[in-house]
Protein backbone atom coordinates (compact mmCIF):
# COMPACT_ATOMS: atom_id res chain seq x y z
CA UNK A 1 0.00 0.00 0.00
CA UNK A 2 3.09 3.13 0.98
CA UNK A 3 4.56 1.50 -2.01
CA UNK A 4 1.65 1.96 -4.59
CA UNK A 5 1.21 5.62 -2.73
CA UNK A 6 5.31 6.13 -2.90
CA UNK A 7 4.99 5.34 -7.05
CA UNK A 8 2.88 8.10 -7.00
CA UNK A 9 4.45 10.99 -5.45
CA UNK A 10 7.02 12.86 -6.78
CA UNK A 11 10.80 11.18 -6.92
CA UNK A 12 12.47 14.34 -5.45
CA UNK A 13 12.29 13.99 -2.21
CA UNK A 14 12.22 17.82 -1.51
CA UNK A 15 9.22 17.71 -3.51
CA UNK A 16 7.73 14.31 -2.31
CA UNK A 17 7.85 15.88 1.42
CA UNK A 18 5.56 18.92 0.51
CA UNK A 19 2.88 17.28 -0.93
CA UNK A 20 3.19 14.97 2.02
CA UNK A 21 2.81 17.48 4.34
CA UNK A 22 -0.26 19.65 2.63
CA UNK A 23 -1.89 16.81 1.73
CA UNK A 24 -1.44 15.69 5.84
CA UNK A 25 -3.10 19.28 6.83
CA UNK A 26 -5.25 19.22 4.46
CA UNK A 27 -6.67 16.17 5.32
CA UNK A 28 -6.96 17.16 9.05
CA UNK A 29 -8.43 20.11 7.95
CA UNK A 30 -10.84 18.30 6.07
CA UNK A 31 -11.86 16.14 8.42
CA UNK A 32 -12.30 18.74 11.20
CA UNK A 33 -14.38 20.61 9.59
CA UNK A 34 -16.58 17.43 8.60
CA UNK A 35 -16.77 17.27 12.17
CA UNK A 36 -17.81 20.59 12.98
CA UNK A 37 -20.37 20.68 10.36
CA UNK A 38 -22.15 17.53 11.08
CA UNK A 39 -22.09 19.14 15.12
CA UNK A 40 -23.06 22.66 14.09
CA UNK A 41 -26.08 20.53 12.33
CA UNK A 42 -27.01 18.66 15.32
CA UNK A 43 -27.07 21.60 17.31
CA UNK A 44 -28.87 23.81 15.20
CA UNK A 45 -31.47 21.17 14.75
CA UNK A 46 -31.66 21.01 18.43
CA UNK A 47 -32.35 24.78 18.61
CA UNK A 48 -34.77 24.67 15.99
CA UNK A 49 -36.68 21.91 17.73
CA UNK A 50 -38.88 24.63 19.56
CA UNK A 51 -40.18 25.48 16.67
CA UNK A 52 -40.80 23.25 14.87
CA UNK A 53 -42.86 22.61 17.94
CA UNK A 54 -44.76 25.48 17.61
CA UNK A 55 -45.59 24.77 13.84
CA UNK A 56 -47.01 21.12 14.92
CA UNK A 57 -48.39 22.69 17.99
CA UNK A 58 -50.56 25.04 15.05
CA UNK A 59 -51.15 22.38 12.92
CA UNK A 60 -52.78 20.18 15.70
CA UNK A 61 -54.75 23.11 16.83
CA UNK A 62 -56.29 23.84 13.57
CA UNK A 63 -58.00 20.21 13.54
CA UNK A 64 -59.40 20.80 17.23
CA UNK A 65 -60.93 24.43 16.58
CA UNK A 66 -63.43 23.18 13.98
CA UNK A 67 -61.93 23.56 10.72
CA UNK A 68 -60.36 20.31 8.63
CA UNK A 69 -56.26 19.95 9.12
CA UNK A 70 -54.86 20.03 5.40
CA UNK A 71 -53.14 17.37 4.02
CA UNK A 72 -51.24 17.07 1.83
CA UNK A 73 -49.35 20.12 4.21
CA UNK A 74 -46.06 21.44 4.32
CA UNK A 75 -44.47 24.14 6.64
CA UNK A 76 -41.07 25.34 7.44
CA UNK A 77 -39.82 22.43 9.59
CA UNK A 78 -43.68 20.05 9.24
CA UNK A 79 -44.17 17.62 6.51
CA UNK A 80 -47.78 16.06 6.39
CA UNK A 81 -50.07 13.82 4.50
CA UNK A 82 -52.37 11.16 5.25
CA UNK A 83 -52.09 8.05 6.60
CA UNK A 84 -53.64 4.95 8.03
CA UNK A 85 -52.77 3.09 10.58
CA UNK A 86 -48.29 2.15 11.17
CA UNK A 87 -47.81 -0.69 9.93
CA UNK A 88 -44.49 -2.20 11.94
CA UNK A 89 -41.98 -4.71 9.65
CA UNK A 90 -38.70 -5.86 10.02
CA UNK A 91 -36.68 -4.23 12.95
CA UNK A 92 -39.72 -1.07 13.39
CA UNK A 93 -40.84 -0.27 16.54
CA UNK A 94 -43.56 2.28 17.99
CA UNK A 95 -44.12 4.00 21.55
CA UNK A 96 -47.57 5.20 21.82
CA UNK A 97 -48.26 8.80 23.15
CA UNK A 98 -51.32 11.40 23.84
CA UNK A 99 -51.50 14.63 22.79
CA UNK A 100 -53.74 16.81 24.93
CA UNK A 101 -55.38 19.94 23.81
CA UNK A 102 -57.70 21.69 25.99
CA UNK A 103 -59.06 18.30 27.13
CA UNK A 104 -59.17 17.34 23.83
CA UNK A 105 -57.01 13.92 23.74
CA UNK A 106 -55.38 12.87 20.44
CA UNK A 107 -54.15 9.48 20.39
CA UNK A 108 -50.26 9.64 18.54
CA UNK A 109 -47.53 6.80 17.74
CA UNK A 110 -44.12 7.53 16.86
CA UNK A 111 -42.88 4.76 14.83
CA UNK A 112 -38.85 4.23 14.31
CA UNK A 113 -36.37 2.01 13.15
CA UNK A 114 -34.55 -0.38 15.90
CA UNK A 115 -34.83 0.91 19.27
CA UNK A 116 -34.33 4.80 20.74
CA UNK A 117 -31.13 5.55 22.77
CA UNK A 118 -32.38 8.02 24.90
CA UNK A 119 -36.33 6.96 25.08
CA UNK A 120 -36.49 8.09 28.56
CA UNK A 121 -36.39 11.89 27.56
CA UNK A 122 -39.89 10.86 25.96
CA UNK A 123 -41.54 8.87 28.11
CA UNK A 124 -40.44 10.91 31.29
CA UNK A 125 -40.83 7.55 32.85
CA UNK A 126 -44.12 7.30 31.84
CA UNK A 127 -45.66 4.31 30.91
CA UNK A 128 -47.99 5.97 28.57
CA UNK A 129 -46.62 9.61 28.08
CA UNK A 130 -48.78 12.55 27.51
CA UNK A 131 -48.07 15.99 26.04
CA UNK A 132 -49.91 19.24 26.60
CA UNK A 133 -50.32 21.03 23.45
CA UNK A 134 -48.11 23.86 25.21
CA UNK A 135 -45.03 21.09 25.28
CA UNK A 136 -44.85 20.37 21.54
CA UNK A 137 -41.16 22.27 21.62
CA UNK A 138 -40.01 20.31 24.44
CA UNK A 139 -41.59 17.22 22.65
CA UNK A 140 -39.44 17.86 19.39
CA UNK A 141 -36.25 18.62 20.86
CA UNK A 142 -37.11 14.83 23.18
CA UNK A 143 -37.09 13.67 19.69
CA UNK A 144 -34.69 15.32 17.50
CA UNK A 145 -32.01 14.15 20.30
CA UNK A 146 -32.48 10.53 19.45
CA UNK A 147 -30.51 11.28 16.14
CA UNK A 148 -32.86 8.84 14.23
CA UNK A 149 -35.34 8.91 11.87
CA UNK A 150 -38.96 9.06 13.40
CA UNK A 151 -42.11 9.31 12.13
CA UNK A 152 -45.61 10.25 13.90
CA UNK A 153 -48.71 8.47 13.58
CA UNK A 154 -51.59 11.31 14.56
CA UNK A 155 -55.48 10.53 14.68
CA UNK A 156 -57.73 13.64 14.19
CA UNK A 157 -61.05 14.32 15.84
CA UNK A 158 -64.51 14.06 14.54
CA UNK A 159 -63.70 11.56 11.81
CA UNK A 160 -60.55 13.66 10.20
CA UNK A 161 -58.35 10.10 9.80
CA UNK A 162 -54.56 9.59 10.08
CA UNK A 163 -52.34 12.07 9.83
CA UNK A 164 -48.28 11.22 8.86
CA UNK A 165 -46.61 13.99 10.07
CA UNK A 166 -42.44 13.87 9.94
CA UNK A 167 -39.90 16.54 10.56
CA UNK A 168 -36.89 15.67 7.55
CA UNK A 169 -34.70 18.40 8.76
CA UNK A 170 -34.69 17.44 12.38
CA UNK A 171 -36.10 13.97 12.81
CA UNK A 172 -33.31 12.11 10.88
CA UNK A 173 -30.54 9.87 11.45
CA UNK A 174 -26.91 11.32 12.48
CA UNK A 175 -24.17 10.59 14.72
CA UNK A 176 -24.54 12.04 17.97
CA UNK A 177 -21.30 14.71 19.44
CA UNK A 178 -19.40 11.07 21.13
CA UNK A 179 -19.38 9.52 18.14
CA UNK A 180 -18.37 11.99 16.06
CA UNK A 181 -15.58 12.93 17.64
CA UNK A 182 -14.19 9.67 18.32
CA UNK A 183 -14.46 8.71 14.44
CA UNK A 184 -12.65 12.78 14.30
CA UNK A 185 -10.13 11.49 16.08
CA UNK A 186 -9.90 8.23 14.92
CA UNK A 187 -9.79 9.89 11.07
CA UNK A 188 -6.63 12.41 12.59
CA UNK A 189 -4.84 9.36 13.63
CA UNK A 190 -4.98 7.50 10.49
CA UNK A 191 -4.03 10.51 8.59
CA UNK A 192 -1.22 10.59 10.94
CA UNK A 193 -0.08 6.92 10.88
CA UNK A 194 -0.12 7.23 7.22
CA UNK A 195 1.90 10.06 6.63
CA UNK A 196 4.42 9.01 9.27
CA UNK A 197 4.05 5.46 7.43
CA UNK A 198 4.98 7.62 3.80
CA UNK A 199 7.92 9.26 5.49
CA UNK A 200 9.56 6.25 7.35
CA UNK A 201 9.43 4.09 3.78
CA UNK A 202 10.78 7.66 1.82
CA UNK A 203 13.80 7.66 4.82
CA UNK A 204 14.55 3.88 4.79
CA UNK A 205 17.13 4.00 2.12
CA UNK A 206 19.18 7.01 4.15
CA UNK A 207 18.82 4.72 6.73
CA UNK A 208 20.48 2.04 4.95
CA UNK A 209 23.12 4.22 3.34
CA UNK A 210 24.07 5.25 7.07
CA UNK A 211 24.57 2.40 8.76
CA UNK A 212 25.77 -0.58 5.66
CA UNK A 213 26.63 2.11 2.94
CA UNK A 214 24.49 0.26 0.52
CA UNK A 215 20.61 0.30 0.27
CA UNK A 216 18.15 -2.48 -1.93
CA UNK A 217 16.62 0.64 -3.45
CA UNK A 218 13.12 0.62 -4.78
CA UNK A 219 11.40 1.67 -7.34
CA UNK A 220 9.54 4.18 -5.40
CA UNK A 221 12.69 5.81 -3.89
CA UNK A 222 13.75 9.11 -4.61
CA UNK A 223 16.69 10.59 -6.68
CA UNK A 224 18.30 11.72 -4.09
CA UNK A 225 18.93 8.36 -1.92
CA UNK A 226 19.97 7.20 -5.62
CA UNK A 227 22.51 9.79 -6.19
CA UNK A 228 23.81 9.30 -2.74
CA UNK A 229 24.26 5.60 -3.26
CA UNK A 230 26.34 6.01 -6.64
CA UNK A 231 27.84 8.30 -5.07
CA UNK A 232 29.47 6.51 -1.85
CA UNK A 233 29.49 3.57 -4.27
CA UNK A 234 32.10 5.03 -6.47
CA UNK A 235 33.95 6.36 -3.65
CA UNK A 236 34.04 3.29 -2.04
CA UNK A 237 35.31 1.71 -5.17
CA UNK A 238 38.00 4.55 -5.49
CA UNK A 239 38.80 3.81 -2.05
CA UNK A 240 38.87 0.30 -1.77
CA UNK A 241 41.49 0.70 -5.37
CA UNK A 242 43.90 3.35 -3.72
CA UNK A 243 43.90 0.30 -0.55
CA UNK A 244 44.45 -2.00 -2.64
CA UNK A 245 47.13 -0.25 -4.37
CA UNK A 246 48.63 0.89 -1.16
CA UNK A 247 49.06 -2.84 -0.15
CA UNK A 248 50.71 -3.88 -3.25
CA UNK A 249 52.84 -1.26 -2.91
CA UNK A 250 53.92 -2.13 0.60
CA UNK A 251 53.89 -5.75 0.39
CA UNK A 252 56.57 -5.21 -2.75
CA UNK A 253 58.66 -2.97 -0.50
CA UNK A 254 58.80 -5.46 2.25
CA UNK A 255 59.31 -8.38 -0.13
CA UNK A 256 62.14 -6.24 -1.68
CA UNK A 257 63.98 -5.55 1.68
CA UNK A 258 64.33 -9.37 2.40
CA UNK A 259 67.27 -9.45 0.09
CA UNK A 260 69.59 -7.18 1.32
CA UNK A 261 68.21 -7.81 4.93
CA UNK A 262 69.77 -11.14 4.01
CA UNK A 263 73.16 -9.60 3.07
CA UNK A 264 73.35 -7.29 5.58
CA UNK A 265 72.79 -10.26 8.08
CA UNK A 266 75.90 -12.14 5.83
CA UNK A 267 78.26 -9.27 6.15
CA UNK A 268 77.82 -8.42 10.26
CA UNK A 269 79.53 -11.87 10.57
CA UNK A 270 82.99 -10.47 9.57
CA UNK A 271 82.39 -7.52 12.26
CA UNK A 272 85.54 -8.56 15.23
CA UNK A 273 83.45 -6.90 17.59
CA UNK A 274 81.40 -9.44 19.00
CA UNK A 275 79.32 -7.07 20.94
CA UNK A 276 78.78 -5.07 18.42
CA UNK A 277 78.37 -7.47 15.91
CA UNK A 278 75.29 -9.30 18.28
CA UNK A 279 73.51 -5.79 18.85
CA UNK A 280 73.61 -5.12 15.24
CA UNK A 281 72.52 -8.34 14.30
CA UNK A 282 69.63 -8.08 17.10
CA UNK A 283 68.53 -4.93 14.65
CA UNK A 284 68.31 -6.78 11.56
CA UNK A 285 66.77 -9.43 13.30
CA UNK A 286 63.82 -7.11 14.64
CA UNK A 287 63.70 -5.52 10.94
CA UNK A 288 63.38 -8.84 9.36
CA UNK A 289 60.62 -9.98 11.94
CA UNK A 290 59.22 -6.32 10.81
CA UNK A 291 59.20 -7.31 7.71
CA UNK A 292 57.57 -10.76 7.91
CA UNK A 293 54.82 -9.60 9.86
CA UNK A 294 54.21 -6.68 7.63
CA UNK A 295 53.71 -9.05 4.71
CA UNK A 296 51.90 -11.24 6.77
CA UNK A 297 49.16 -8.52 7.44
CA UNK A 298 49.30 -7.26 3.64
CA UNK A 299 48.53 -10.49 2.14
CA UNK A 300 46.06 -11.44 4.64
CA UNK A 301 42.90 -11.07 2.47
CA UNK A 302 44.56 -13.45 0.00
CA UNK A 303 45.46 -16.16 2.26
CA UNK A 304 41.52 -16.43 3.72
CA UNK A 305 40.98 -20.49 3.02
CA UNK A 306 36.79 -21.52 2.15
CA UNK A 307 34.56 -21.70 5.37
CA UNK A 308 33.59 -24.85 6.70
CA UNK A 309 31.93 -26.57 9.74
CA UNK A 310 34.52 -26.57 12.57
CA UNK A 311 33.99 -27.22 16.29
CA UNK A 312 35.08 -24.27 17.69
CA UNK A 313 35.52 -26.25 21.26
CA UNK A 314 37.81 -29.10 19.64
CA UNK A 315 39.72 -25.96 17.87
CA UNK A 316 40.44 -24.02 21.05
CA UNK A 317 41.33 -27.39 22.85
CA UNK A 318 43.83 -28.98 20.55
CA UNK A 319 45.12 -25.20 20.44
CA UNK A 320 45.94 -25.47 24.34
CA UNK A 321 46.72 -29.03 24.48
CA UNK A 322 49.86 -27.93 21.89
CA UNK A 323 50.78 -25.37 24.07
CA UNK A 324 51.06 -27.58 27.40
CA UNK A 325 52.81 -29.72 25.58
CA UNK A 326 55.65 -26.67 25.27
CA UNK A 327 55.49 -26.60 28.77
CA UNK A 328 53.38 -23.60 29.02
CA UNK A 329 50.57 -22.58 31.74
CA UNK A 330 47.49 -22.66 29.37
CA UNK A 331 44.17 -23.75 30.48
CA UNK A 332 41.16 -24.26 28.44
CA UNK A 333 37.62 -24.21 30.36
CA UNK A 334 34.62 -25.40 27.97
CA UNK A 335 31.36 -25.01 28.78
CA UNK A 336 29.16 -27.73 30.04
CA UNK A 337 25.45 -28.83 29.83
CA UNK A 338 24.11 -30.64 32.34
CA UNK A 339 21.97 -33.59 30.80
CA UNK A 340 19.01 -35.93 32.94
CA UNK A 341 19.75 -40.02 32.33
CA UNK A 342 16.82 -41.81 34.06
CA UNK A 343 17.73 -45.28 31.60
CA UNK A 344 16.69 -48.44 33.74
CA UNK A 345 19.40 -51.45 33.78
CA UNK A 346 19.22 -55.02 35.36
CA UNK A 347 20.68 -53.82 38.68
CA UNK A 348 18.78 -51.12 39.51
CA UNK A 349 14.91 -49.47 39.01
CA UNK A 350 16.67 -46.39 37.18
CA UNK A 351 16.83 -42.82 38.09
CA UNK A 352 18.02 -39.40 37.68
CA UNK A 353 21.07 -38.88 37.10
CA UNK A 354 22.89 -35.69 36.40
CA UNK A 355 25.53 -35.80 33.70
CA UNK A 356 27.76 -32.93 32.59
CA UNK A 357 28.38 -32.86 28.64
CA UNK A 358 31.13 -30.98 27.23
CA UNK A 359 29.69 -28.39 23.75
CA UNK A 360 30.83 -29.08 20.58
CA UNK A 361 29.94 -25.66 19.28
CA UNK A 362 29.90 -26.52 15.81
CA UNK A 363 30.26 -23.15 13.76
CA UNK A 364 30.78 -22.07 9.78
CA UNK A 365 34.21 -20.63 9.44
CA UNK A 366 38.16 -20.62 8.47
CA UNK A 367 40.30 -23.41 10.71
CA UNK A 368 43.16 -22.38 9.77
CA UNK A 369 42.33 -18.47 9.88
CA UNK A 370 40.43 -18.82 13.78
CA UNK A 371 43.55 -20.82 14.68
CA UNK A 372 45.94 -18.06 14.08
CA UNK A 373 43.94 -15.16 15.63
CA UNK A 374 43.72 -17.23 18.75
CA UNK A 375 47.29 -18.50 18.92
CA UNK A 376 48.25 -14.63 18.82
CA UNK A 377 45.90 -14.20 21.47
CA UNK A 378 47.17 -16.79 23.88
CA UNK A 379 50.98 -15.60 22.45
CA UNK A 380 49.92 -11.91 23.93
CA UNK A 381 48.90 -13.40 27.64
CA UNK A 382 51.68 -15.79 27.57
CA UNK A 383 53.91 -12.74 26.62
CA UNK A 384 52.66 -10.32 29.10
CA UNK A 385 51.16 -12.58 32.10
CA UNK A 386 53.17 -15.45 31.95
CA UNK A 387 49.75 -17.75 31.76
CA UNK A 388 46.70 -18.06 29.88
CA UNK A 389 43.23 -18.89 30.63
CA UNK A 390 40.94 -19.98 27.58
CA UNK A 391 37.08 -19.70 27.93
CA UNK A 392 34.01 -20.48 25.58
CA UNK A 393 30.28 -20.11 26.30
CA UNK A 394 27.71 -19.96 24.11
CA UNK A 395 25.29 -17.15 24.02
CA UNK A 396 21.87 -16.24 22.62
CA UNK A 397 21.00 -15.96 19.22
CA UNK A 398 23.75 -18.38 17.73
CA UNK A 399 26.48 -16.63 18.88
CA UNK A 400 29.91 -18.33 20.96
CA UNK A 401 32.04 -16.17 23.35
CA UNK A 402 35.49 -16.82 23.59
CA UNK A 403 37.71 -15.45 26.33
CA UNK A 404 41.50 -15.50 27.24
CA UNK A 405 42.26 -13.92 30.23
CA UNK A 406 46.10 -13.38 32.17
CA UNK A 407 47.03 -12.70 35.15
CA UNK A 408 49.56 -9.62 33.64
CA UNK A 409 49.28 -5.92 34.41
CA UNK A 410 46.60 -5.46 31.64
CA UNK A 411 45.74 -2.30 29.16
CA UNK A 412 45.22 0.70 30.05
CA UNK A 413 41.61 1.83 29.27
CA UNK A 414 42.39 4.95 27.10
CA UNK A 415 44.16 2.64 24.89
CA UNK A 416 41.61 -0.55 24.40
CA UNK A 417 40.62 1.00 20.63
CA UNK A 418 44.48 2.07 19.89
CA UNK A 419 45.94 -1.85 20.54
CA UNK A 420 43.66 -2.85 17.57
CA UNK A 421 46.29 -0.59 15.22
CA UNK A 422 48.66 -1.74 12.90
CA UNK A 423 52.18 -1.05 13.96
CA UNK A 424 50.85 0.27 17.39
CA UNK A 425 52.78 -0.58 20.42
CA UNK A 426 52.26 -0.19 24.59
CA UNK A 427 54.55 1.60 25.76
CA UNK A 428 54.36 0.44 29.51
CA UNK A 429 57.11 -0.85 31.55
CA UNK A 430 55.26 -3.73 31.68
CA UNK A 431 55.53 -4.69 28.41
CA UNK A 432 58.52 -3.67 26.88
CA UNK A 433 60.45 -6.50 28.27
CA UNK A 434 59.87 -7.96 24.95
CA UNK A 435 60.06 -6.58 21.40
CA UNK A 436 56.74 -6.27 19.17
CA UNK A 437 56.06 -5.82 15.71
CA UNK A 438 52.35 -4.31 16.65
CA UNK A 439 50.88 -6.40 14.15
CA UNK A 440 49.20 -9.04 16.53
CA UNK A 441 46.06 -7.58 17.32
CA UNK A 442 45.75 -5.80 13.89
CA UNK A 443 45.80 -9.66 12.04
CA UNK A 444 43.44 -10.99 14.86
CA UNK A 445 41.07 -8.13 14.31
CA UNK A 446 40.90 -8.79 10.30
CA UNK A 447 39.99 -12.27 11.15
CA UNK A 448 37.30 -12.20 13.22
CA UNK A 449 35.73 -9.06 11.51
CA UNK A 450 35.85 -11.51 8.41
CA UNK A 451 33.86 -13.82 10.60
CA UNK A 452 31.31 -11.14 11.26
CA UNK A 453 32.46 -11.01 15.07
CA UNK A 454 33.20 -8.70 17.44
CA UNK A 455 36.73 -8.16 19.93
CA UNK A 456 36.82 -6.38 23.03
CA UNK A 457 39.26 -5.67 25.95
CA UNK A 458 37.95 -5.96 29.55
CA UNK A 459 38.34 -7.52 32.49
CA UNK A 460 37.10 -10.77 34.48
CA UNK A 461 35.00 -10.85 37.83
CA UNK A 462 37.93 -11.44 39.55
CA UNK A 463 39.91 -8.39 37.77
CA UNK A 464 42.01 -10.09 35.31
CA UNK A 465 42.45 -9.05 32.18
CA UNK A 466 41.16 -10.15 29.55
CA UNK A 467 40.27 -9.90 25.75
CA UNK A 468 36.51 -11.24 24.52
CA UNK A 469 36.01 -12.53 20.99
CA UNK A 470 32.15 -12.81 19.73
CA UNK A 471 31.20 -15.15 16.70
CA UNK A 472 28.68 -16.24 14.96
CA UNK A 473 28.15 -19.64 14.50
CA UNK A 474 27.23 -18.99 10.55
CA UNK A 475 29.23 -16.30 8.71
Amino acid sequence: MSGLILSILPRSLERRMVVVLITAVLSIFVVLGLTLNAYKNRELALANSFEAGAELAQYIRSSTMGSTAPAPFAGKYLQVVEAGKPALSGDASSLPLTIDDDGIELTAELVFTGTLPRADLITRDQSNPAYQIDNMGTFAQAITRQDKAVQLYLTLPEGQGSRLITFPKLWQDRMTEPVLFIIAALCITLVFVLARSLVHYTAAPFRSLAKYERAELKPWDTEEAVALQDTLVREQEARAQLLEEQKRMLASISHDLRTPATRLRLRLEQIESTSLRNRMLHDVEEMTRLIAASLDFLRFNALLEEPQQLSLAALLQSLCDDYMDTGNDVVFVPQRHKMTDQSRNIFGGGGEVELEVEGRAVMNGQPTALRRAFSNLIDNALKYGGAAIVEMQNLENDQLLVSISDPGPGIPTHLHEKVFEPFFRNDSVERTRSSSVGLGLSIVKQIINAHGGEISLGETAEGKFCIFVKLPREL
